[in-house]
């Protein structure tokens, strides 16, 4: 169970850990926040995932509305451009239309230019009663627009005024509509202006105008509250609609572009000449809207990129106008169903909100970026870095891909935003990388230190290098060093006479004393024992002249010890005996699998020992090897042959004493 623990989580200070990870969070929270705030920050990436949420989430029409194709078929047969159109081709059309029971007839045509045939038009929309036609805006001037505030235009191309009178009969009805398509800055029509101004003067959209026409919907009667981004129509059977700042409603995009003649098209689509030469059955445009405009016409350039599309294809203006329509007729509360959502382990019923679609509130997506943030603060620095990846892609599966794509938007209408919260996601688990290597570094290093205290620091190295690449194994290598042993001599007697505490102060200065001597030759301590010091030369590292070195350190600790005892720090003088001994031995790590040590093994270490335990006081005995390795730099004050515990022959032995240096060695 504990390693299991160990294996998906990182239960070390845990307090260090929180608020470190919560300090990211907040700083990356608040960073996100204020690129959301910002508005524009990533925007075409942003708007172009949402689209995917169209894609992935088509709604059926409701079969109100269908269109009668300008195309390339009736621009062959009646010139080519509308404008070259005898008028009595649409006279004819609305006749047909009024005659099938079409409820509203949508001219996406501006008759802009007086014609001889005005009267004949005029009298066919007097007669139907149901026509609306359309203003456009004047060269595309758009008066500058402050938020909460309409899109105001400079001003429009109206029909003539022939025409124009024929609307202004019908005070009841909304005869006129504009047909400003606005794209986004990447070119994707997303919005629909649902009114525009022009001078005092409220335009309502042509899929507005329309609408209102189908569902009785009054001018005088609707209000708009753009402080709080609604329209209402003053009729409680009417929806209240969501829209932006500026007045405009996103438009739910109902499928890819419409063809004449093409089978599952979006929405019905007839060739103008097909319907006017009586070769399409009446009936299809019973209780509908018709629009008729421009579409499958290759010189006619009305169209423009919309969110459904995959390819480079683009939408006709008409059917974005048919799109716009079908989302304010399914905007109507007979449309609010409950809705079963099937997420395979469960299923959840949600009541579900009619059209239009609306923009998350910024609100909302500061605070769900920021808590993404947070919580990924709080929660990931106590988990693998495996583990919060998974974690990770679970949570932000959860919100993008069942919360947004499944319930969000096909339920409640609300297009929730995506990316900010998965970069808030993503920069937080990266901080807390970040934030944890610097930490465990840093605890590297206090480790590193901390372990120097028991070893030095040379071994502390070598052992962590070892770890790094998994080698951190029983076992060692065959190498020549040096070892050097130090003793206090009467160190049983010089303990009767004190208390332990001053035994153990003044161990403590007299090992300093000599470690940080060991330690300034390059020797390698390998342990202490009692009164007793081990270090060693030419390893973990190769060292060149490792037996000048010890034998440098070993005169050296020679001078400190009579050093302290002439400043008579302490009432009783301490002497040490040293031996050092050069040989082969293995080196590497000893002990067990629970616990091991890295130190020298061998008869040259033996013998050290032994040299150490027969060096007087103020002394230091070095072997033959030793010796044949410095012999030019030293002079030896007696040379001795000793029996040595554990040897069968004598061992030649060299007493060195403080002045042993020859003068040209010594250093300065």
């Amino acid at each position: 169970m504990h390693r299991l623990i160990w294996l998906f989580f990182t239960p070390k200070r845990p307090v260090r850990r929180l608020l470190s990870g919560l300090v990211v969070g907040l700083v990356i929270g608040t960073v996100m926040a204020l690129g959301l705030w910002q508005g524009n920050f990533l925007q075409t990436i942003r708007t172009s995932l949402q689209d995917q949420l169209y894609r992935a989430n088509p709604r059926d029409t409701k079969g109100i509305v269908t269109i009668v194709a300008i195309d390339d078929a009736s621009l062959r047969a009646y010139g080519r451009s509308t404008v070259e159109w005898d008028r009595t081709l649409h006279a004819d059309l609305i006749r047909t239309l009024d005659e099938a029971g079409a409820r509203v007839i949508v001219f996406d045509v501006l008759f802009a230019d007086p014609t001889d045939q005005d009267a004949v038009l005029a009298a066919a929309m007097d007669e139907s009663c149901r026509v609306v036609q359309p203003v456009a805006p004047s060269a595309g001037v758009v008066g500058v627009t402050e938020a909460h505030e309409l899109i105001a235009y400079a001003g429009f191309d109206h029909p003539t005024a022939t025409l124009e009178q024929t609307c202004a009969k019908r005070r009841s009805r909304v005869a006129l509509g504009h047909v400003a398509v606005v794209p986004d800055d990447d070119g994707v029509v997303r919005r629909m202006p649902l009114f525009v101004a022009e001078g005092e003067t409220r335009l309502p959209a042509l899929s507005m105008a329309a609408y209102m026409n189908y569902s009785g919907a009054l001018m005088n009667f609707v209000q708009l509250d753009l402080k709080n981004n609604e329209i209402d129509f003053g009729n409680p059977n009417l929806p209240t609609l969501y829209t932006d700042d500026f007045g405009r409603m996103l438009i739910n995009f109902f499928g890819p572009p419409s063809h004449a003649g093409v089978a599952g098209s979006t929405f019905p689509v007839y060739s103008f000449t097909d319907v006017v030469e009586g070769r399409i059955d009446p009936a299809v445009f019973k209780d509908q809207i018709v629009l008729i405009g421009a579409l499958d016409a290759t010189a006619l350039p009305d169209s423009y990129a919309t969110p459904s599309v995959r390819s480079g294809e683009k939408m006709f203006g008409v059917e974005i106008h048919a799109n716009a329509i079908e989302t304010l007729y399914q905007s109507l509360p007979a449309f609010q169903k409950t809705a079963k959502l099937d997420l395979g382990l469960f299923s959840l019923s949600i009541k579900q909100t009619p059209l239009p679609l609306r923009e998350q509130p910024l609100g909302q997506q500061v605070l769900i970026t920021f808590l993404f943030a947070v919580i990924a603060g709080m929660v990931l620095p106590f988990v693998r870095w495996y583990v919060a990846i998974g974690l990770s892609l679970v949570a932000y599966g959860v919100y993008a891909f069942v919360w947004a794509a499944n319930i969000a938007f096909p339920m409640k209408g609300l297009v929730v935003e995506i990316v900010f919260p998965a970069m808030s996601l993503s920069l937080t688990f990266v901080g807390i990388l970040i934030n944890i290597y610097v930490f465990e570094e840093r605890r590297r290093g206090q480790i590193n230190d901390l372990f120097s205290r028991y070893v030095s620091a040379e071994i502390a190295q070598k052992i962590v290098e070892q770890f790094d690449h998994g080698k951190l194994e029983l076992g060692g290598e065959e190498r020549e060093i040096t070892i050097l042993f130090a003793d206090v001599r009467g160190f049983t007697t010089l303990s009767e006479g004190l208390a332990p505490t001053e035994v153990v102060t003044l161990l403590n200065v007299f090992l300093e004393e000599m470690s940080n001597i060991v330690m300034g030759y390059g020797g390698a301590i390998n342990k202490y024992i009692g009164d007793n010091l081990m270090a060693f030369w030419n390893a973990p590292y190769l060292q060149d002249d490792h037996a000048w070195l010890a034998t440098r350190a070993a005169l050296d600790m020679l001078d400190s010890i009579q050093r302290l005892n002439d400043e008579q720090k302490f009432a009783t003088p301490v002497r040490f005996g040293i031996g050092i001994n050069t040989g082969p031995t293995v080196v590497g790590n000893v002990g067990s699998s629970k616990r091991l040590e890295y130190t020298p093994i061998g008869d040259s270490v033996n013998v050290a020992s032994r040299l150490c335990g027969v060096a007087g006081g103020g002394t230091c005995y070095i072997g033959q090897r030793t010796y044949d390795l410095i012999k030019d730099r030293v002079t030896p004050v007696e040379v001795h042959n000793l029996m040595l515990k554990g040897k069968t022959e004598a061992v030649t032995v060299y007493e060195l004493h403080v002045d042993s240096v020859v003068e040209n060695t010594k250093k300065p």
